[in-house]
């Protein structure tokens, strides 16, 4: 199994941990529909907001993909922004918060050789931050879990290259370890589950271990909408991933799926773990 890019996601984890000290950070997870394909899928969305300019990251996953960065703006309870993901695709957003939730309609344009599709999406509240605001440890907590599902969920589908120089889908890389045939869609991160170190702040200074659930959506021969649950355990204090392991499946998995273990233990190294939790 190929390793990820992990220093990737510490490095944004990192930037993105001090930035919610001095900016307004808004966390959301919900759900989407596309009318067009009538296929569904999960939606995690940061929200960064400066004089009503949104910036931030969003991920889709599920049966549908997308997400990526975002760029937009906010008027009233009105929010309008456009996603850009690794691949070049662009959806455009629009919805209404209500009493917490984030609803509205989003599009598609037609776009590297697919059709126009439009569908619908609701999101609900997990926390915010505010610049000024008096500290509030349950909601860095929600906060800061949110990020980690979210950036989770953004490497683990993101694309990797392989050795001959061509690149595959984060849910494939996956999916080929885990699997003997078959195409993989997307990566779901459920909930990542955080232990929190005595005394410490409850952000990414103050975690001890990490507890990583997540589906990965496939489709196969006989099979053609399966899923397989995955469980991934870090342990700060002795810096070594201690289980990652498949859960459950819908189809047959492969006689060496424990290297699994192996696949992400690379990557979870020291050097990289010092930068996501420091000192």
């Amino acid at each position: 199994m190929k390793t990820y890019t992990l220093v990737v996601l510490v490095s944004y984890l990192w930037a993105c941990n001090s930035q919610v000290m001095a900016e307004d950070m808004t966390a959301f997870e919900g759900t989407c529909h596309n009318v067009t394909a009538n296929a569904d899928g999960h939606v995690k969305l940061m929200v960064s907001e400066e004089n009503n300019r949104l910036t931030g990251m969003m991920s889709v996953s599920g049966w549908l993909m997308g997400g990526g960065q975002i760029t937009g703006s906010r008027v009233g309870p009105e929010y309008k922004f456009t996603s850009t993901d690794p691949y070049g695709m662009t959806i455009d957003w629009q919805g209404e918060l209500q009493n917490g939730k984030l609803s509205g309609e989003y599009v598609v344009e037609a776009q590297a050789g697919l059709p126009r599709q439009v569908g619908e999406w609701s999101v609900e509240l997990q926390g915010r931050l505010k610049p000024g605001d008096p500290p509030d440890a349950n909601v860095a907590e929600n906060v800061t879990t949110a990020m980690l599902k979210m950036e989770f969920e953004r490497m683990l589908n993101a694309p990797v290259k392989q050795a001959d120089g061509k690149y595959i889908s984060g849910a494939q890389n996956v999916f080929q370890v885990v699997h003997p045939s078959g195409q993989g869609i997307s990566i779901w991160v459920e909930n990542v589950g955080v232990e929190w170190k005595t005394g410490k702040p409850k952000n990414l200074n103050g975690i001890h271990k990490l507890s990583v659930n997540y589906t990965l959506y496939w489709q196969g021969v006989l099979t053609p909408s399966g899923w397989t649950k995955i469980r991934l355990v870090y342990n700060a204090n002795i810096d070594a991933v201690t289980k990652h392991e498949v859960v459950e499946s819908t189809g047959t998995t492969n006689k060496d799926a424990d290297d699994l273990a192996f696949g992400l233990g690379v990557i979870l190294g020291r050097a990289a773990m010092e930068k996501m939790l420091g000192p």
